[in-house]
């Protein structure tokens, strides 16, 4: 079997100065103290795989399978492959509209939960293959992987472990098979490049090792395999995973392995495409160090842990006093969501999308929590994406390029703030010459960079981006605008890895900027500081707006889109039919295209609030006041809950204002 290095140790350096080895995976003694295991945690690095897949920030899955065609979301492993005709199948179209929305690579399900192959196998009649589709030599992973690099995207496979279909009576799925030594592939005529392996597998991991030798020496390049950690079958199957591993780093060296425990990516632990607010890279684990970088490990507490990588989490004892951990891995993670508005994976009849206002939503919520975002889009049964979905996607990527496409510090002459240092070759001007392999370092876990504008600009997005070559340093930071004679605090927050971006509330008009580094695990390294401005009609992040008077919220009566809806006031829920953003064109948005409006454009007090398409008139733009209440432009009156009511499903209106509690609101 050939041999996988799996403990990383690389020699780094940014421009003009040489850094200490660092390490992708670090031992931790028992004995190690917490402070001791912080300073190793600092020093923990990506490989130059991972650092190469988190600078791609934006992936699309892609679902297709029997299950688009018989409605299902998980499939039972004993449907007729003919129903799988997909006849219009263009993968073409698939990759030209991620491109142009600027994804940079997709991730197909190659194999689902029900053991359905997307491609021609020897070792399985269950796929593409025993369709009547294409004459039986259609090849949907061929299809796919070709039109992802004609078109300069990564591509990559989801194959899932679990395999209904080999559950079935007769199958290899946890047949109680001993292990042997087998040769992989075991078909000699599927040799590549007189590649082999020999592994110690039972059956199924026989058949899986030889479908997996497959997929990584047909399509050329692999850049991700996503090997989900679900198992419908309620039956224990050992996986091999260290094995499969090996077979990758062999085949496919550049390719990244997610799984629920790694051994490159981590699911973060939802479904909605958010990361956590505070989303450390390098986590602590169990097991064997040398091994540590290609092993298959749980994180503390689960994917979906409230915390995984804080200096609390890194400090846990065990009830002796010794560490709890032995290790500490760079297991950066990766959010994924599906763009249908039912929370679909597979397309179904009848399916809609989400708005690109929730699109934007995640993308902050991910890639700007230091997290890659991995947006799901389904193909339909003709074999192509909906135009309903490409506008979405157009609509989102517009949006995105829109924001970024100028970094408003361009030009700006930085400096060390009074009473900060740098490190040799980690000079405030690497900060803002666009390479995130350069850095400006304080010399200190705290630091100040000033940056004095061209001129004043004025922005509303903040993004701010770790040196990763050098670590995850960063705990907490703030940023300050000069209004002519002092400092004024605009912004902080926690975490920064490969990107923290900030939205602002309004827009800040100003010709010095400062980045504070108020706590680090180690001295930090600054790859980029940029300011940018949102496209006017962009949104505020969304939020419940909730009355003062009734501790309810403005609320969209049965999570209903119809134009002319009423609003009323109601338990808050966090629902949908309660987050409005505020944009730009001063209007109060929800399900990203309705806005709040002032029905038939009326003045008179007792008019109704209502929902409606977005239309830019007067009538759906509102002042949002400091003492709370919220005015149309078009009525010059507030916001108000009828009659000063507080019950559930009371009317909300406009009325002439008068300072009570039934006309002001409150937003987190």
């Amino acid at each position: 079997m050939l041999s996988v290095l799996s403990l990383v140790t690389v020699a780094l350096a940014p421009a003009g100065a040489a850094l200490a080895a660092t390490v992708q995976v670090a031992p931790v003694s028992a004995s190690d103290s917490p402070a001791t295991i912080i300073a190793k945690a600092a020093d923990v690095v990506p490989s130059s795989r991972q650092l190469a897949w988190q600078r791609l920030e934006q992936y699309n899955f892609i679902h297709f399978g029997v299950n688009t065609f018989d409605g299902r979301e998980w499939g039972t492993g004993t449907e007729d492959p003919d129903i799988f005709q997909p006849t219009g199948l263009n993968t073409d179209q698939w990759a030209s509209s991620l491109k142009q929305a600027g994804f940079k690579g997709s991730i197909l399900t190659a194999k689902h939960h029900d053991g359905f192959l997307l491609f021609p196998s020897k070792y399985s009649n269950f796929g593409v293959a025993s369709s009547s589709w294409s004459g039986g030599r259609g090849d949907v992973v061929k299809s796919f992987t070709d039109s992802m690099h004609k078109y300069g995207l990564k591509a990559g496979l989801y194959v899932s472990p679990a395999d209904l279909r080999e559950n079935q009576p007769g199958g290899r799925f946890a047949n109680g098979s001993a292990s042997r030594q087998v040769t992989i592939p075991s078909d000699s005529s599927e040799i590549v490049n007189g590649v082999t392996f020999r592994f110690n597998s039972d059956d199924y991991n026989t058949y899986f090792e030889n479908t997996l030798y497959e997929l990584l020496t047909r399509y050329g390049g692999i850049d991700e395999l996503w090997w989900d950690g679900a198992n419908p079958t309620g039956r224990n199957q050992p996986y091999n995973f260290r094995d499969w591993a090996t077979m990758v780093r062999t085949l496919q060296p550049n390719a990244v392995m997610e799984n629920d425990g790694g051994p490159d990516v981590r699911w973060v632990g939802n479904e909605n495409g958010y990361a956590r607010a505070s989303e450390w890279s390098v986590v602590p684990a169990t097991g064997d160090p040398a091994t540590g970088a290609d092993s298959v490990l749980g994180v503390p507490g689960g994917n979906g842990a409230a915390d995984l990588g804080s200096d609390s989490v890194l400090s846990q004892r065990r009830s002796d006093g010794t560490s709890a951990w032995n290790m500490l891995r760079w297991f950066p993670g990766e959010c994924n969501g599906t763009l249908s508005a039912r929370h679909n994976w597979f397309w179904q009849p009848g399916e809609t999308w989400r708005p690109a206002s929730e699109l934007i939503e995640m993308y902050y919520g991910s890639v700007g929590r230091n997290c890659n975002m991995l947006v799901n889009v389904s193909p339909n049964r003709q074999g192509l994406l909906d135009q309903s979905a490409v506008d979405t996607l157009n609509q989102f990527g517009t949006i995105v390029s829109s924001t970024f496409a100028t970094n408003l510090a361009s030009g700006a002459v930085p400096a060390n703030d009074s009473g900060t240092s740098n490190t040799s070759g980690h000079t405030p001007d690497l900060a803002v010459d666009g390479d995130l392999d350069s850095s400006w370092q304080p010399t200190g876990t705290t630091g100040a960079l000033v940056l004095t504008l061209p001129a004043s600009r004025t922005f509303d997005v903040i993004s701010t981006q770790e040196d990763l070559r050098v670590g995850q340093r960063t705990r907490s930071f703030a940023v300050d605008s000069w209004n002519g004679s002092s400092w004024t605090q605009i912004a902080t927050d926690t975490t920064i890895g490969h990107k923290k971006l900030i939205r602002l509330t309004s827009p800040v008009t100003t010709s010095r900027v400062r980045l504070r580094i108020t706590s680090s695990r180690a001295a930090p390294a600054i790859a980029e500081f940029a300011l940018h401005c949102r496209p006017a009609g962009s949104t505020s992040p969304a939020s419940t707006i909730r009355g003062v008077g009734s501790g309810r919220c403005l609320d969209v009566n049965g999570n209903t889109q119809t134009n002319g809806t009423q609003l009323q006031i109601w338990d808050c829920n966090s629902g949908t039919n309660q987050q409005w953003s505020s944009t730009s064109m001063n209007e109060l948005r929800i399900y990203g295209t309705k806005c709040l409006d002032v029905n038939g454009s009326g003045t008179a007090d007792g008019t109704p609030v209502i929902i409606w398409d977005c239309n830019g008139q007067n009538n759906q733009k509102w002042r949002l006041n400091t003492d709370g209440t919220i005015t149309s432009v078009s009525a010059s009156k507030c916001l108000d809950v009828s009659a000063a009511a507080t019950a559930n499903g009371t009317k909300v209106q406009i009325w002439s204002c008068n300072g009570q509690n039934n006309q002001k609101w409150t937003r987190p």
